[in-house]
């Protein structure tokens, strides 16, 4: 029994021996986005050894696992000097999982990560490589540490670590499986539903399917245009007022006292001891982990031009002296909430907003009126107006040199740069009250300057005030137009009798450029913002069009070149295309929800429409789902002929991120193609039978 006993604490301590060097944090390593199944040890080994290849003689493992049903490997190298030269060997950008995707590794936190064993392996882990621990608490725990720069980019800008090329092949490959398959998915799925229930009927003829819904692509793709530019390209940039999250410095003192305290602990105390206290400072960011998880600068970040990091550092400089606080979207407390600008370098025009809680107190003021900033607010607004116009717009020193390397050395990168110093020419503020976001048309308050900002593009200029929609990649905008353009061109043999309904109009880019281009003669614009619509008509005027005004109710379209409308377009879409003889064709270009269900019908239904071209900023989700709405054979919800998708061209408007622009054309059937077309497939079946 004795020898028993002593077996059995001796595989104890061997044990806890392991689990110490398990938990030797300089010698660990995380690797993150690895494919979720792997089923087969000996399919992890070579996994981990091929990270390695060629390199076994100077990096080895001590152990290592990949915690089921995750995203992640964890490793422990056999002394720390291994760990940077494998870090550097993994975040080459080489290895990818089967979707794709950068595989990347980080050093390891110890406390993290023995929650993350005693929660994950109960929950079976985490799923998506970045919060893999169980639990609320913890993943809320998780969320106040600060980021690195390489984390907050892996969350914001996720293709960073690719090649620029890579990221356009990733991109095609995402669109031509989420977007034209799945629209020949769903066809499918709806012709399925009509056969089945014409069964239940009891008809026997075979429903027909359309032609262009049998192949295993139905939809063909061209190949993505590129951006001009890849760093640096936007022409907006949204910031977040909050709390920057960072480890405080240790002073010696404190930390020779702390040392010499540590030696008396042993395991978890020791290392709980050791673990730096977080630094909480008032700034203007973005947000890396959500509400709780603090805001970080824009200087990381390679699709942010260098004047918007400017402006952030002197936000920051006066948050630093300010005794206002930002707004807490928990409590709905504070003042500051967000950071708007915008800016052009062709019109060298700066515009900036400022969206604040109201000065008395937001929706969570406290009853003793301790958030009642009133007498202080008007001077720090004077204060914060002053700081930021008394000169040029600085351009800081970035850490963008691990992404575009040397001077030449990463030729694929295109950057963005402006040679002329810029002015801040315009400043709003705009109280809110709100617990989310303010309409475009909440009212703003003029301050400063210029009461709108003007934006070249193409051979177009054009107003955008505060609230109004604009693309925030300029260069890419022009390539995107020009597809329109050319799609509109197709089918209009006499430009000067053709009608562009432009739907979505916002300031009315996409019609007059169509219109500059003399792809039509007359546009009339929809959209439910009025401030948007009051700038597509000054825009219309800048252009050298004549706009028609509003007319009365049974009063007869003029011989304008340009009318917009503020109004819902499927209650005005007839009223409009009332007495037209000529060819019209559509233009749709919806916020990412797409389009209602009522303008899909309105669309339909109005058998003057003949071509339809849709750009879509989420060709995956909405686009889909409006594709087959508009494709669908005829309901009694969705009358009229259908449409039929006959090309789609990808515009890549957000390098570095996950996002694409999409122009998709749709072109009316005609009735002997959609009473008649039985596709090859079925004609052989029914031969069959």
């Amino acid at each position: 029994k004795n020898e028993e006993k002593d077996e059995a604490e001796t595989a104890t301590k061997n044990e806890e021996k392991d689990e110490r060097s398990w938990d030797n944090t300089k010698c660990k390593v995380v690797v993150h986005n690895v494919n979720k199944y792997i089923r087969k040890k000996k399919d992890l080994d070579k996994m981990v050894k091929g990270w390695i290849k060629g390199q076994e003689d100077t990096i080895k493992f001590l152990r290592y696992k990949k915690p089921p049903n995750s995203t992640f490997v964890q490793l422990t190298l056999e002394s720390e000097d291994m760990v940077e030269p494998f870090l550097k060997l993994v975040n080459d950008g080489k290895f990818t999982n089967k979707h794709g995707g950068a595989v990347f590794a980080k050093k390891s936190d110890s406390k993290m990560d023995r929650e993350n064993n005693k929660r994950g392996n109960k929950r079976g882990g985490g799923d998506n490589g970045n919060d893999s621990r169980g639990g609320k608490k913890a993943r809320f725990e998780e969320a106040g540490l600060p980021m690195t720069e390489d984390e907050l980019r892996d969350k914001l800008v996720p293709l960073w670590r690719k090649d620029y090329k890579e990221q356009i092949d990733a991109k095609f490959k995402d669109l031509e499986d989420n977007c034209c398959r799945k629209i020949g998915r769903e066809m499918k799925k709806k012709f399925r539903v009509i056969e089945l229930e014409a069964k239940r009927r009891g008809e026997k003829k075979k429903k027909p399917i359309y032609e262009w819904v049998t192949p295993k692509i139905p939809i063909k793709m061209c190949d993505l245009i590129s951006s001009p530019f890849q760093i640096g390209y936007r022409n907006k940039v949204e910031l977040t007022f909050g709390y920057h999250h960072e480890y405080e410095e240790e002073k010696e003192g404190k930390k020779s006292e702390e040392e010499s305290n540590d030696k008396e602990g042993e395991g978890e105390d020791a290392a709980a001891k050791k673990t730096p206290k977080i630094k909480k400072t008032p700034a203007v960011g973005f947000k890396g982990r959500g509400w709780q998880g603090g805001v970080y600068p824009p200087h990381a970040l390679p699709n942010i031009p260098g004047w918007a990091c400017g402006i952030a550092d002197i936000v920051n400089s006066f948050l630093e002296t300010s005794p206002i606080p930002p707004y807490n979207s928990y409590e709905h407390q504070g003042l500051w909430r967000v950071l708007t600008i915008r800016c052009s370098d062709r019109t060298k025009e700066c515009m900036v907003i400022f969206q604040h809680a109201p000065p008395a107190g937001g929706a969570g003021a406290r009853a003793d009126g301790s958030d009642n900033y009133t007498s202080v607010f008007e001077a720090e607004k004077k204060r914060l107006v002053e700081m930021l116009t008394k000169e040029h717009i600085p351009i800081p020193e970035r850490s963008l040199q691990s992404i575009i390397g040397s001077e030449g050395e990463v030729a694929s990168l295109a950057r963005k740069t402006i040679n002329e110093p810029i002015n801040i020419t315009s400043i709003f503020f705009q109280e809110f009250e709100g617990l989310s976001h303010p309409p475009p048309e909440h009212p703003v308050q003029h301050i400063y300057g210029k009461t709108s900002l003007e934006e070249k593009l193409g051979k177009c200029t054009f107003q955008v005030s505060p609230g109004a929609f604009f693309q925030v990649n300029t260069e890419g905008a022009e390539l995107l137009y020009n597809e329109v353009v050319k799609k509109v061109k197709e089918v209009t043999e006499n430009p000067k009798d053709t009608l562009l309904f432009d739907v979505c109009c916002g300031t009315g880019t996409i019609g007059l450029t169509c219109m500059k281009e003399g792809a039509v003669g007359r546009v009339v614009g929809v959209d439910i913002s009025e401030p948007a619509i009051a700038d597509a008509r000054i825009n219309a005027s800048k252009n050298g069009y004549e706009v028609e005004k509003d007319r009365a109710e049974g009063e007869n379209a003029s011989q304008s070149q340009a009318r917009f409308v503020a109004s819902r377009a499927e209650l005005v879409m007839a009223k409009e295309m009332k007495g037209v003889t000529g060819p019209v064709i559509a233009v749709v270009d919806p916020a990412r929800e797409g389009l209602h269900s009522d303008v899909v019908r309105a669309i339909r239904s109005n058998e003057k429409i003949s071509r339809l071209v849709y750009v879509s900023c989420n060709p995956t989700g909405s686009l889909a789902t409006d594709a087959v709405l508009l494709c669908q054979p005829a309901t009694k919800r969705y009358t009229g002929l259908p449409f039929k998708p006959t090309s789609a061209q990808p515009v890549d408007m957000f390098p570095m991120t996950d996002h694409c622009e999409m122009v998709m054309t749709f072109d009316r059937m005609t009735k002997s193609e959609y009473h008649g077309s039985i596709s090859k497939n079925d004609d052989k079946k029914s031969k069959n039978d």
